[in-house]
């Protein structure tokens, strides 16, 4: 979609350190020279979203079942700087979303795999 390359586009130019309200103009004043004006809320949208999937992407989640478990948690996984959920559905053990990555240590999930595997057989 054309809209997300223009998103994408004034991504870039944030990150390589222009400013967001002068990058925006430049994009308007270039869209307005191609007669493409009206394509800047769809523009604005693709934006949003991708700014959004980029902030999870580099946000880290430590899932624990317990508040009492974070201390353990966090030593067995290594997430120092991690935010911590509670989520009671895990039964115990943990799991660590960072980095686009999922490492799940939750009794849940081996439960989850040893049922699997005995329905299987």
């Amino acid at each position: 979609m054309q809209t997300d390359a223009y998103a994408h586009a004034l991504m870039r130019l944030i990150e390589e350190g222009a400013k967001p309200a002068e990058a925006v103009k430049k994009l308007h004043a270039l869209l307005e020279r191609e007669g493409r004006a009206n394509l800047l809320p769809s523009i604005g949208r693709a934006f949003e979203r991708l700014a959004a999937k980029k902030a999870n992407r580099d946000r880290a989640v430590l899932t624990i079942a317990r508040e009492k478990d974070e201390a353990k948690a966090r030593k067995e996984s290594g997430a120092k700087d991690a935010e911590v959920v509670v989520d009671e559905s895990l039964i115990g053990g943990w799991r660590l979303e960072a980095e686009g990555m999922l490492q799940d240590a939750s009794w849940k999930n081996h439960l989850v795999n040893i049922y699997q595997n005995v329905t299987r057989a």
